[in-house]
């Protein structure tokens, strides 16, 4: 017997039935917007494309987490993105993603994605096109080799299930191709197509995306050994697979033990270069790890605890002197039950046992065996084996004048019952020692021991009796105030069970150095030398010269002859004590040279009668001095004339005179082919070019843009505008220009110019692009990460000296006092670029490069700051990132009036003396040049300065930003128009800041930049 439906189920069946058919149509109009009509190619392309100039294959560029691959894969993104951004696919093209770097000049592999399928041959064409366009960039593509397909492995778009519930049918499932996500600024996609993370998250250790591809051995095993994550109770990892580490290295190691374990990294070999190739322990991963110790150099540093369960390790390599590097194994322990002896006994024989430097002080301790440098200060051996094979520790070099702590901590100590005697040797030698304290950190602080002074070459033994009635650290600090004879030094620290006893006998001072009576400041000169009473020398040659001071000798000839100089014997304390050559005499003479260290290899020559020699020393070690003697005649070192019909070379040697700017280098120094294009000739504006010995006017009938630019940057600028001018019978024959492949100027002569009309050019140092910037907070505050993207931080041996300004791929521009006196050891400066804080230099946006030039304005002048401007030469070009940018110069003779807000950013020191971590930025007004000479009355206050700050102070640079920017919005473009001389104090009030006035020097930055760039203009500025 059937039973009939009710009408609730006739009703529940047709709703169902509804249900049904909406979902089904659903998902066909899902199906539908998700793969457009006819489409038949997937919505990603890949593509192919060969970088012919502007990068040079490396092993790093197969390194996904390297900073050279992520610096050159967005760079090429950039490039991709600009190419289709003025073209008719804009509305279409959304991102472009570098996948990898192979070799073949550089070829790139990329995916392409489009809202909607497109056809590839129309990409490709439409890709070349728009990169043929761009002009002026530093990489250059072969638009020939670009190759645009659809086969693009399925993975990498995986079909994602859309799951569409039923109430009948169950489940209803369909696959649909959803297009990946599209990742931001500094971001990168996961595995997963579906998940954004930051690329400073790749390979840290911590698992970020869902599917934690970000951390897989294949995308993050270093390019040093092949590792990434090192697992287990013990493992081995090393800077190189071969006998020495690659060139501009990053590699990245992850230590895991088990929970509750600690790590004992051990170093069988060390050899790194120092103070350049650092090798950073750190305990924890992630953007939480905690720096333990840094290393360079040839020492090992013998046994460090990580005191987690999971460690990072990072080594860096500059670009230079490859070494052997370092091979290291580890080893899981358990540190949990550690007593306070084991704690604190350390003979530091194999290594700093568990004793941890603090990363907020001015300096660390150093592990070493031998004697230390300078002499006069340090141990020569160390205490435990009383040889030069003993190690021991001692305080780092800290030049200047202000305190300096240098602390060393205990792990935390449990609390005893018992006293215990805590013992120790110490060694405080050197005539600017100051002192050593060691004191408990508890709920107060307490002092239990203190030394002051010097106590000569011997180690001294010291004990305390600590009761410890609840939890405590043990700090030893090492307290510097100034001059270079301070060392301080540590060995055989022994904590044992009961009170100590009996005190040592109290050692005994050292009286101060009976010196010679001191030698008069100004050396008993000034002096006026005539030949034949020709030779000079620093007081008490050979003896030590003294110190403190300031020395003049001025050197004289007849009329119209000029003068040579020649150092019979140059021994000066090194960038310390200075000798300043001048060719004339009084303000009108210009720099010759700055001599320090062992002196001049070669012989000085005036083009004046007079030369001017200056003396200076600071107030601590000083050398033999020098001795020198001079002659006078007619064009010393000047090389004979060259025959009629003959170029002379800058060199002094001749060739034939129609070699000159034909096109092909003939002197060694190449000035045959350097000032062969002319902007303006006898006031006239039309560009001119010579070819052998007659000027030629430029005609436009082969004129583009690209050449504007191009014939700029060989003229030592960045960009160019041009015009056109109406020809004139007198400027036939005319020359027309083309840039050959091989990227030099190809010049013809043609009787005729067929559009009538020739080129006027105007160079300039603006961007081609603006520069956007979010808004500032005014007042001396942290500025946001990239904000100044082209400050940078100058360090001498190692450690902030200065601030300086990217201004082309490979020039900076600073202060010429910051590099006075230290421009002959070039090897002892980096420029740290792309910088945020200075504890953060393994950064993946930060680049380093070493200098191997310096030029100074031959105006400067130490006394009275003038022309205090200086450029640096970096022995690599920069890789232009989103962190690292070049700033606008102001146009020569550009005023900018006062009252006007502009910024200045640094590292230098607060008001109180303290230097910032992070980089300082603060919104400043130019002050008019009267009222700053008004208030600055011991200085003379010229033309080609700048003076900016608060009437009521407080804001302000200071020690550690000289030679750093001074920037204005100017038209969109931030443009530097100073660079950080000098001051009255810090932020005093009516005592504004002194900048050396950019504009003043805009030719000379030029010309500097031509004299050092090659004629076939091979890298763009």
């Amino acid at each position: 017997m059937k039973s009939r439906l009710s009408s609730l189920e006739i009703l529940l069946i047709i709703i169902s039935s509804l249900l049904l058919i909406c979902c089904i149509g659903l998902a066909v109009v899902s199906s539908l917007s998700l793969k457009p009509k006819g489409a038949t190619e997937p919505v990603q392309l890949m593509g192919r494309m060969v970088i012919v100039e502007g990068a040079v294959f490396s092993e790093e560029l197969k390194n996904f987490s390297s900073p050279q691959f992520k610096s050159l894969a967005f760079d090429v993104q950039q490039l991709v993105s600009e190419a289709f951004s003025a073209s008719e696919l804009r509305q279409l093209y959304e991102s472009c993603w570098v996948q990898d770097f192979s070799r073949g000049s550089v070829v790139v592999t990329f995916s392409l994605r489009f809202s909607q399928l497109i056809d590839v041959k129309e990409v490709e064409q439409v890709l070349g096109a728009g990169l043929q366009r761009i002009e002026g960039g530093v990489l250059v593509i072969d638009t020939k080799t670009i190759s645009i397909t659809g086969e693009w492995p399925s993975q990498v778009t995986p079909r994602t299930p859309c799951i569409l519930p039923d109430v009948h049918a169950g489940i209803l499932t369909f696959f649909c191709s959803l297009p990946a996500v599209t990742c931001g600024p500094y971001q990168t996609p996961c595995a997963d197509e579906m998940t954004c993370i930051l690329t400073s998250q790749l390979c840290d250790g911590v698992d970020d995306c869902p599917d934690a591809s970000d951390e897989t051995d294949a995308l993050c095993a270093t390019a040093c050994d092949g590792q990434f994550v090192l697992r287990g109770p013990i493992g081995l990892f090393s800077s190189s697979k071969s006998d020495k580490y690659n060139s501009s290295s990053f590699c990245r190691w992850i230590i895991r033990v088990d929970d509750g374990l600690s790590v004992q990294v051990t170093f069988p070999q060390f050899e790194t270069e120092e103070n350049s190739d650092t090798l950073r322990l750190y305990e924890g991963v992630g953007p939480n790890k905690v720096l333990t110790a840094q290393f360079s150099g040839s020492t090992s540093p013998g046994n460090v605890w990580l005191l987690t369960n999971q460690s990072t390790v990072e080594f860096t390599s500059d670009d230079i002197n490859n070494l052997s590097g370092f091979i290291a194994t580890y080893s899981a322990a358990n540190t949990s039950t550690l007593s306070n002896e084991d704690k604190l006994t350390c003979t530091f024989e194999q290594g700093m046992c568990f004793w941890r430097q603090q990363q907020d002080d001015n300096g660390d301790w150093f592990r070493i065996r031998g004697p230390t440098f300078p002499s006069l200060t340090g141990p020569s051996v160390d205490h435990t084996l009383g040889n030069s094979s003993g190690f021991y520790i001692v305080t780092s070099k800290s030049p200047g004048q202000w305190e300096k702590s240098f602390r060393l901590d205990s792990l935390p100590l449990t609390p005893s019952m018992q006293p215990m005697c805590l013992s120790f040797w110490y060694h405080m030698f050197g005539q600017d020692v100051h002192q050593l304290r060691l004191w408990l950190l508890m709920e107060s602080d307490v002092t239990v021991f203190q030394k002051d002074g010097d106590y000569g070459d011997t180690w001294n033994y010291g004990q305390v009796t600590l009761n410890l009635t609840s939890e405590a650290m043990v700090v030893f600090e090492a307290l510097k105030k100034g001059g270079m004879l301070n060392d301080i030094a540590l060995d055989d620290i022994t904590l044992t069970s009961d009170a100590c006893g009996p005190a040592p006998p109290e050692p005994t001072n050292v009286p101060p150095p009976t010196t010679t009576p001191p030698i008069p400041a100004d050396c008993g000169g000034p002096f006026d030398l005539w030949e034949p009473n020709s030779t000079f020398n620093t007081p008490n040659y050979p003896e030590s010269y003294g110190n403190g001071a300031e020395c003049l000798w001025t050197l004289h000839a007849l009329e119209g002859h000029n003068i040579q100089l020649h150092f019979l014997d140059f021994d000066i304390e090194a960038s310390s004590d200075m000798v300043e050559v001048r060719d004339g005499a009084g303000s009108n003479s210009t720099l010759l040279a700055v001599l320090t260290g062992n002196g001049p290899t070669h012989d000085l020559f005036s083009t004046a009668n007079q030369v001017t020699v200056w003396f200076y020393t600071d107030s601590s070690v000083s050398g033999k001095g020098f001795r020198a003697n001079f002659t006078s005649g007619v064009n010393l070192g000047s090389p004979a004339p060259c025959a009629d019909g003959q170029f002379q070379c800058q060199t002094g040697s001749c060739i034939h005179g129609n070699n000159q700017c034909d096109g092909v280098v003939d002197c060694p120094d190449g000035s045959d082919e350097a000032k062969c294009v002319m902007l303006q000739v006898n006031g006239s504006s039309r560009l001119q070019v010579q070819i052998v010995s007659s000027l030629f006017t430029v005609c436009t009938d082969t004129w583009n843009s690209q050449l504007s630019n191009f014939t700029c940057q060989y003229l030592g600028y960045r960009s160019g505008e041009a015009s056109f001018l109406q020809a004139r019978p007198q400027d036939s024959p005319f020359a027309l220009i083309t840039i050959s492949s091989d990227g030099t100027l190809k010049t013809n002569i043609s009787e005729t110019c067929h559009r009538e009309e020739v080129m006027s050019l105007a160079c300039n140092n603006q961007r081609e692009y603006s520069q956007k910037r979010a808004g500032r907070v005014v007042g001396g505050v942290n500025a946001e990460e990239g904000a100044w993207p082209w400050i940078v931080s100058l360090l001498w041996r190692g450690h902030h000296a200065c601030g300086a300004s990217v201004i082309g791929s490979d020039w900076l521009l600073t202060a010429a006092h910051c590099v006075y006196g230290k421009n002959v050891d070039l090897q002892s400066w980096s420029a740290v670029l792309g910088l945020h804080a200075q504890n953060d230099q393994t950064s993946e946006a930060v680049q380093t490069r070493q200098v191997d030039r310096i030029v100074f304005n031959e105006q400067y002048n130490r006394r009275t700051k003038q022309a205090d401007i200086a450029m640096m030469h970096l022995q690599q070009p920069i890789n232009f990132t989103q962190w690292v940018q070049p700033v606008c110069l102001p146009p020569e003779g550009q005023n900018f009036t006062a009252g006007r807000k502009c910024f200045i950013a640094g590292w230098g020191r607060d008001t109180d003396g303290s230097l910032p971590n992070v980089l300082q930025e603060a919104k400043i007004p130019l002050v008019d040049q009267n009222l700053c000479q008004q208030q600055l009355p011991e200085y003379t206050i010229t033309s080609s300065m700048l003076c900016a700050g608060y009437p009521e102070g407080g804001v302000d640079s200071c020690q550690g930003d000289s030679g750093g920017p001074l920037m204005c919005l100017d038209d969109g473009s931030w443009t530097l128009i100073g660079v950080t001389s000098f001051g009255a104090g810090c932020g005093l009030p009516q005592k504004p800041g002194v900048y050396a006035r950019v504009s003043a020097f805009t030719s000379w930055i030029a010309q500097t930049r031509r004299s050092s760039s090659s004629s076939h203009f091979k890298d763009p500025l």
